[in-house]
């Protein structure tokens, strides 16, 4: 491929037109310069596909207007792609969406992109699937929704993580009524997976057949995009959608933080919430897991066994992720027999519980008869009401902000 080569993929551009590319791309090798030519074709965009890289990119918008969307190709040193990139991005109008490809598989340096403006970056090689995705995804980068009073929503970390403190405390239920709650009550759109990937219970616990490619997503996340996410999640309604397994317990499981990183920071950009139910066994995955937490869900119960468990459990969380929110739940309250008062409890402790859940014995078979929810069967029970409380605090900020409120999409700020 010649230097500053042009194609012109509708074979009617020339100098005497006065037609602006909408998709620019600089390419350094033939995969990503085809690949770049399809896809163009597919979305019906005017393009550019030269050789070369940011400083070419920089060059040419000196000279050239700037395109919808800019394509740039910053191979594999991560240290001078992250410097060139930010030098780009302060030339670029905001009304550009650059979109980067590379070789650095590394969560570290994917964050980095989307934090000095970069709306997607894409692994090499690039496929007509993932650009035609980051395309897509471009188009819903920096919005920002705000108020009337033009009050602005800092965007959150939408990551919860339900854990329980010992095993047998409920938390599968928890995270089950928790996301059905946020998914149909307050019309969050929600994913709900089950990292439990042997034993889970989820997938039992909804009646649902177990999804495909969660191992697959997990020992391989470069394959990770909207597609993907989309053909291996279960969906259970409109906003609520479901990643759960049961792999084969004779069969070895490999895969690293990375995995679990990307694979959470994908299903949190698909969707408004994501709730992790997370497994009381396997520690080192339950640090990664934990790592990634925007709201760690402690659940528990009142007795001597729960309450040192979840001192640990509170140590742990500092030592892995300082910034996340913790919040504390009892579950199955309200028994004559707890074998420690709430108030000596919370007292031992150093800090209150947020949420007492009562049990509900009679629902509870109910629910796991019919393989629906508690709270979809009785919202008026005690139960469901003490878990529209925990939805509520679980909630995106926005939510919780008054229906009256008119809110509008401004595309463009960051």
């Amino acid at each position: 491929m010649a230097s500053n080569e042009i194609d012109d993929i509708f074979g009617d551009l020339n100098e005497d037109l006065d037609t602006a590319a909408e998709l620019v791309a600089f390419v350094s090798d033939g995969q990503t310069h085809d690949v770049a030519l399809a896809v163009s074709r597919q979305l019906g965009f005017a393009a550019e596909v030269r050789d070369g890289q940011c400083q070419d990119a920089m060059s040419y918008l000196g000279d050239n207007p700037a395109p919808k969307y800019l394509l740039v190709d910053i191979g594999n040193d991560e240290l001078s792609a992250a410097t060139s990139l930010f030098s780009l991005i302060t030339a670029l109008p905001e009304n550009t969406k650059l979109i980067s490809v590379g070789s650095i598989n590394d969560i570290g340096f994917y964050r980095e992109m989307i934090e000095i403006g970069v709306s997607e970056y894409v692994l090499k090689p690039l496929t007509e699937k993932a650009l035609l995705t980051a395309v897509n995804n471009a188009d819903k980068s920096n919005v920002v929704y705000i108020s009337q009073e033009d009050d602005v929503i800092p965007s959150e970390n939408n990551k919860t993580i339900v854990l329980g403190v010992r095993g047998g405390v409920g938390a599968s239920t928890v995270a089950v009524n928790l996301a059905w709650l946020l998914a149909e009550e307050l019309k969050i759109k929600t994913a709900l997976l089950d990292m439990d990937i042997e034993f889970g219970t989820i997938a039992l616990t909804l009646d649902i057949e177990p999804t495909q490619g969660l191992r697959e997503a997990l020992e391989n996340p470069e394959r990770l995009d909207s597609l993907f996410i989309s053909s291996t999640t279960a969906k259970l309604s409109e906003n609520l959608a479901i990643m759960a397994t049961e792999e084969n317990l004779t069969e070895d499981l490999s895969f690293t933080q990375d995995g679990i990183a990307i694979l959470m920071e994908a299903l949190s950009r698909e969707h408004q919430q994501l709730i992790v139910d997370t497994p009381k066994s396997a520690v080192k995955l339950r640090k990664d897991i934990l790592s990634e937490a925007g709201t760690v869900i402690l659940v528990t119960e009142y007795n001597l066994p729960c309450l040192r468990d979840t001192i640990r459990a509170q140590s742990l969380i500092k030592t892995i992720n300082q910034e996340c929110r913790v919040l504390v739940v009892a579950n199955k309250t309200g028994s004559t027999q707890s074998a420690i008062p709430s108030s000596e409890f919370a007292k031992a402790l150093g800090v209150s519980v947020d949420i007492e859940i009562p049990e509900d014995i009679k629902l509870s078979i109910k629910a796991a008869n019919n393989g629906k929810p508690s709270v979809a069967l009785d919202p008026k029970a005690k139960l469901s009401k003490a878990f529209i409380k925990l939805a509520k605090l679980v909630a995106p900020a926005d939510n919780t902000q008054s229906k009256k409120a008119t809110w509008r999409k401004l595309i463009g700020l960051s």
